[in-house]
């Protein structure tokens, strides 16, 4: 890459900020290099804590939705139907709660070097996707334990993995920048997060929910993420066309924290 001498002082465009951005990719990689380091090489429970994570939340769901409730999923086995739902679910969780701390916990940098202060955010991707990526290996076991058959929608399952990307990284880039201003902010998404689940068709399907709550549903893209994901992976039809409100509102939501960022690049350092 090109090493260029930044001035943060200087206007730029939002296509030269993108660039930018882009310019120190490589920036963002080693830091999500360094943090899949410190969680899997310096620690020998830490390659299987992700897929024990995994799995206890869906042993406690299927006991307790699958079994206890019995809440009906069709001719898809309650395992391989909220599995899809829990890995998707904690993709989201990682990244929104470790965006409160990408930019106050990294002040030694900040205040070292020059970069594009969302790099910290964007570096926060590849870690959650190593443990998306263990989950969904622990799916693709359980879905021919089962006995099921692979689909040929399962070649979308790469626009899905985009939209969880988009979906919880706009959020993550939100709370960065508020982080900034509400200090005790990581405690506050904490608590929202664990009640947002229960609106999320995280473990049941969003077909059991009551049509005048489905607007619930619709507003929120994690929902749509998941409701798309089952309907690639089983092969059954795709849910509802307002669910593509939420992912309108989420591409809102990505494109103003950009803009955002942009605007408070000279900021962050006194705001730390």
């Amino acid at each position: 890459m090109e090493h260029k001498q930044i001035n943060p002082k200087n206007k730029m465009s939002l296509y030269s900020y993108l660039k930018l951005i882009w310019d120190y990719r490589y920036f963002s990689h080693s830091l999500a290099i360094g943090e899949i380091k410190n969680k899997y090489a310096r620690n020998v429970t830490g390659i299987f804590l992700s897929i024990i994570q995994t799995l206890i939340g869906l042993a406690v769901y299927w006991l307790i939705f699958g079994i206890a409730i019995k809440i009906d999923t069709g001719d898809i086995p309650y395992p391989v139907f909220a599995l899809p739902g829990i890995i998707i679910w904690q993709y989201f969780s990682f990244l929104v709660g470790n965006s409160s701390g990408a930019l106050t916990d990294s002040e030694h940098l900040i205040n070292k070097l020059y970069f594009p202060r969302i790099n910290l955010t964007l570096a926060k991707v590849l870690p959650g996707l190593l443990d998306f990526g263990s989950g969904f290996l622990v799916f693709i076991i359980m879905f021919f334990a089962f006995g099921m058959r692979l689909e040929i929608s399962w070649l979308a399952i790469p626009l899905i993995i985009v939209a969880l990307i988009i979906c919880a990284l706009s959020v993550g880039l939100w709370i960065s920048i508020l982080s900034l201003y509400i200090r005790d902010l990581s405690q506050i998404i904490m608590q929202i997060t664990n009640f947002l689940i229960f609106v999320t068709p995280v473990f049941y399907p969003g077909t059991i929910v009551p049509d005048n709550f489905k607007f619930i549903l619709y507003l929120n893209p994690v929902a749509g993420t998941i409701e798309y994901f089952r309907a690639i992976l089983f092969g059954s039809a795709l849910p509802e066309n307002e669910y593509l409100i939420g992912f309108a509102i989420i591409i809102v939501l990505f494109i103003s924290a950009i803009i955002v960022y942009k605007r408070i690049e000279k900021q962050i350092t006194d705001l730390l």
